[in-house]
């Protein structure tokens, strides 16, 4: 074996070691040599310089059944790229875009999209060894308004897939494909405050803790108040006062100067009280996760439902309230073992900021074969190729 090196490539001739053969029809040993050829194997890059096998490939001809055959080589198929090419182009797509790896490694975007979508074609949930108890459910944006479903591992804290809608049937198919011995092993899912999903949950896993997610309730609290503060600094005349912040954030952790603005602010609209009232509804539903137990959670719940009745009428209020009687058990769950969609939300996180690296996605397909890849542990892409 010996190599060419120049500033854009590593050239690499190499053969095979062995004088024999096995015939791949009657497994029969043969050392006569019937053709002799030169194969461009691309095998990976080093310092942004590709390395090019230029291996020497022998076809023998079988003594007992007297049929040509290739000699074949571990790792390099017929496709001209080795598994460390695969393994290496692989690893860097989990945190670039198609295009920047297509350029590097100087193959087509769309034969790198195949790769992709083979790979991920053969990765299946492992129902027996993955021990799930704890399921998160949540919804991301694909493109704009096409909204599709995150399901997670929250007792392991792994994504498990993603689904290509968000509706109830694709949903239902997914737990229907659970095998029934580990279905029954889920005890608790965490979703956000759709109806959709809660119907499903209780209908597919009846016997399961139904969580509402706690930080969808708060949020639900916060924009209540901010459609209320948007509506009060629309109506009010002379200077806005930059209220948002303040009024989101929660009153322990504002300082002293932030606490006298806000007061500032709740006087200047003194004439609309429900403004102050929205903000001390949130923060109660704030506190109310505080509690260190269901029972106390519960006590304060019903006083947020009390404040919420008692306080001046508002179509956002009324609509929070008719959301928060409707989940009540849901979101008292979370006392049972404090379980949340943060991780999910984790998961959105890392999903929004590959979006930002790929500049988006047409195909939905590709979009999902993408963000499993960039979630899946490099043991996992070493093993594919090389077992």
């Amino acid at each position: 074996m010996d190599f060419l090196d120049s500033e854009k490539q590593i050239i690499v001739h190499c053969r095979s070691p062995r004088t024999t053969a096995n015939c791949p029809e009657c497994g029969q040993s043969s050392k006569k040599v019937h053709q002799t050829s030169v194969r461009k194997i691309k095998h990976g890059l080093i310092n942004y310089r590709q390395i090019i096998l230029s291996l020497t490939v022998r076809r023998f001809k079988c003594k007992k059944c007297s049929k040509p055959f290739t000699e074949s080589f571990p790792g390099i198929s017929r496709d001209k790229s080795s598994a460390n090419l695969k393994i290496q182009m692989l690893d860097w797509l989990r945190r670039n875009s198609f295009n920047f790896i297509s350029e590097q490694f100087k193959i087509s975007t769309s034969t790198l999209v195949r790769y992709l979508l083979k790979m991920n074609s053969d990765i299946k949930i492992d129902w027996a060894t993955a021990n799930i108890t704890k399921l998160g459910i949540d919804e991301h944006s694909f493109r704009g308004k096409y909204l599709i479903i995150t399901i997670t591992d929250l007792s392991n804290k792994k994504l498990l897939t993603i689904l290509k809608s968000d509706d109830q049937k694709t949903l239902k198919q997914f737990i229907r494909e659970i095998p029934s011995e580990y279905r029954d092993k889920i005890d608790e899912v965490c979703i956000d405050l759709r109806s959709s999903y809660r119907t499903v949950v209780e209908r597919m896993l009846p016997g399961t803790i139904l969580t509402a997610d706690r930080f969808h309730v708060e949020t639900l609290a916060r924009r209540a108040l901010d459609e209320i503060r948007t509506v009060i600094q629309d109506e009010a005349k002379g200077s806005r006062v930059n209220l948002k912040k303040l009024l989101w954030t929660n009153e322990n952790q504002l300082d002293e100067h932030e606490k006298i603005k806000l007061e500032l602010a709740f006087k200047k609209y003194e004439n609309f009280p429900i403004l102050k009232q929205a903000w001390i509804i949130k923060e109660q539903i704030v506190k109310m996760y505080w509690a260190n137990s269901e029972k106390e959670a519960e006590k304060r719940f019903k006083n947020i439902i009390m404040l919420l009745e008692t306080s001046d009428y508002s179509c956002y209020l009324a609509t929070m309230r008719r959301t928060l009687k409707k989940w009540k058990r849901p979101i008292l769950n979370y006392f049972k073992n404090k379980t949340t969609n943060g991780f999910t939300e984790g998961c959105h996180t890392k999903i929004k900021m590959i979006k930002r690296v790929s500049y988006g996605f047409r195909n939905i397909n590709n979009y999902i074969a993408k963000i499993t890849l960039a979630f899946l542990p490099f043991i996992w892409i070493l093993n594919y190729h090389t077992v």
